[in-house]
């Protein structure tokens, strides 16, 4: 083995030990510089409650079929247009109507040998109205089918200051979480500490009817009563324990 190999071998050995005492150095200082564990606890607080809804969305359809796609899209907007005339004449604020959605597809003939055939056009548009007098959904409902709607999509009910009750919730699930997290330090003989992490989990759910198709509403007004929304809050905090 030449002079070069045996220079080249020894580098390589003082190398490797030095980076041995590098990594111990490293671990220890680690080990050394490490604070003691917290003992902590996780508790989960709830908090929920009813309110009465104070708006309500109404979704409606309104469908169009023709040989071409500017005879279903012409059909379309006259339609639409009459409805939405017919919503602001029952009353309804025409700023508080808005289209969600317009789609123009072809239609294919549903024969066997006919599948790829277009025979016609597809034109369809979503009308959402926000409605804050909810007695008159029923009325308004009625009158956008008379004036052409096809379809209820749905209609959803909230609470215009729904964040007021957010807050009021999230104050008493942590208080509940509190509860619990005392109890259980002292059951277990020590004292409780601050909250080291709290996670917020809010959830609301409103009552919708859903989609509803060709529906006479006046016949059966109760059918469309908003009902109540249950909101509720969900926290999830850790506390420090501490020795007596």
């Amino acid at each position: 083995m030449s002079r070069l190999n045996f220079r080249a071998i020894a580098f390589r050995k003082t190398a490797f030990a030095a980076m041995l005492a590098s990594c111990f150095f490293i671990a220890a200082g680690s080990a050394w510089g490490q604070t003691p564990l917290k003992r902590t606890v996780q508790v989960q607080g709830q908090a929920r409650m009813s309110v009465e809804p104070d708006v309500a969305y109404l979704s409606l359809g309104v469908e169009t079929q023709g040989d071409t796609a500017a005879k279903a899209q012409a059909q379309l907007a006259d339609r639409a247009a009459k409805v939405l005339s017919a919503l602001t004449q029952a009353g309804l604020d025409r700023t508080k109507i808005k289209t969600s959605s317009y789609e123009v597809s072809p239609v294919y003939s549903s024969k066997p040998d006919k599948q790829n055939v277009i025979v016609g056009y597809r034109a369809e548009t979503t009308l959402t109205a926000e409605i804050s007098n909810l007695p008159s959904v029923a009325s308004l409902v009625d009158a956008a089918m008379a004036a052409g709607s096809n379809a209820v999509r749905s209609i959803s009910y909230e609470r215009a200051d729904m964040e007021s009750f957010k807050e009021r919730l999230i104050r008493d699930a942590c208080a509940d979480a509190a509860r619990k997290a005392r109890a259980a330090a002292e059951a277990l003989g020590v004292k409780l500490g601050a909250p080291v992490t709290v996670d917020v989990q809010d959830s609301f759910a409103a009552r919708e009817s859903g989609a509803l198709m060709m529906v006479k509403a006046a016949a059966s007004p109760d059918f469309l009563s908003p009902g109540e929304l249950e909101i509720s809050v969900s926290v999830r905090v850790e506390f420090e324990l501490l020795a007596n």
